[in-house]
Parts: C-alpha cells; sequence; structure tokens
C-alpha cells in the first residue's frame, strides 16, 4: 500500500481531520430541507385557515337557523291565527270583487265629462248632458253659420267615433238633432251617444 492512500498517513497539518463531511449540516443561512418544509407547510396552513373561516360560518349559519326554528315553534299558534285571518280575507275580498263587478257602471260621468270637454271645438258651448239607460244626450250651440256650424258639427261626431276613449264605450255616436232657431247665428245641436248593453 502507498503511503499517499494510507488513511494514517499524517497530512501536512498539525494534528488528523476527524471530519466526516457527508454528514456534517449544511452551512447555508437557509437550508434546502426548511425550505421545503415550508413549501409544504404554508398551503396547509392557508387551507387549514379558510376551512376554519368556513367551519365557523356554517356554525354561525347553523345557529341562527336553530334560533328561527326556535322563533317559529313558539309563534305556532299565532301564525295559524294569521292564516285563518288571511283566509277569511281573502274570501271577502273574492265577494266585494263579484259584488264590484255587477254593479260596476258601464261609464264614469267625471271621465266623460273630461273626454267631451277634451275634444270639444273651441266655437262649441255645451248646454245640457242627459243621462238615461239608453245612452247620454249631450245638447248645446255653436256661434258659427249655417254651412261652417254644420261642417264643424260632422267634423266633431266623426272625431268623436275615432276618439279611443270615447268611441269603445258606446254602440253609436249620431247627429240627432239640429236647429237654427230665431237669432241665425246660433246653431243649436243635438248628439246622442247610444251605450253598449252590459253584459
Amino acid at each position: 500500500m502507498s503511503r499517499s492512500k494510507d488513511p494514517l498517513v499524517l497530512s501536512p497539518h498539525w494534528h488528523v481531520d476527524y471530519r466526516i463531511e457527508a454528514e456534517l449540516p449544511e452551512d447555508t443561512i437557509i437550508g434546502r430541507r426548511f425550505l421545503i418544509n415550508v413549501a409544504f407547510t404554508l398551503p396547509a396552513l392557508v387551507a387549514l385557515y379558510f376551512a376554519g373561516l368556513k367551519g365557523a360560518v356554517a356554525w354561525n349559519l347553523y345557529g341562527q337557523i336553530q334560533e328561527i326554528e326556535r322563533r317559529i315553534n313558539e309563534n305556532r299558534v299565532e301564525i295559524k291565527a294569521i292564516d285563518a285571518i288571511h283566509q277569511e280575507y281573502v274570501v271577502e275580498a273574492l265577494k266585494i270583487d263579484e259584488a264590484y263587478s255587477l254593479l260596476k257602471p258601464q261609464l264614469y260621468v267625471s271621465g266623460f265629462i273630461a273626454n267631451i270637454g277634451r275634444t270639444r271645438p273651441p266655437q262649441m258651448a255645451i248646454d245640457l248632458i242627459e243621462w238615461n239607460d239608453g245612452g247620454v244626450v249631450v245638447r248645446g250651440n255653436l256661434q258659427e253659420r249655417s254651412e261652417r256650424a254644420s261642417r264643424i258639427l260632422g267634423g266633431y261626431v266623426e272625431q268623436l267615433r275615432k276618439d279611443p276613449k270615447i268611441m269603445p264605450l258606446f254602440n253609436a255616436i249620431q247627429l240627432t238633432d239640429i236647429d237654427r232657431g230665431t237669432g241665425g247665428e246660433t246653431l243649436r245641436f243635438e248628439i246622442k251617444f247610444a251605450l253598449k248593453e252590459g253584459k
């Protein structure tokens, strides 16, 4: 055996090197094992944190559900009484709706007068509106000469027949009477609105 390969041969150092370098710890500031542990521990801690949050929310919801169920159980008698009263109100409301549908007026006076006022030509004056079972009669006068007054009245009746708020309420709208009267400048007229028959 040569002197260079003999383990007991002394090196030029003054003492024998007993270190086994393969078993010595790493001398770096942050070791590889530490980084591996951090890499696996950190996601586990984050997952544990979020699982704890979910658990806390679920526990809170469970407590709220238990409290609501307790209140419902305490108020069950009152809820049944309220349901019974509600059913009575529903029955009464149905009776009122049925009575209203039987007695509901076919034509509202205020609405009819408003629509007549809205469509009336400026030269026309309405003197009288009569109501009866068959319909409505509107009487008035027009301060115009004969030909122009006749054109205005004819156009007005046509306008009433085309009006979407007036015509659907009636079967027919007719100019039933025209009278020149004694003055000559005043034309008296009568328009009849025939109501539709009730159902």
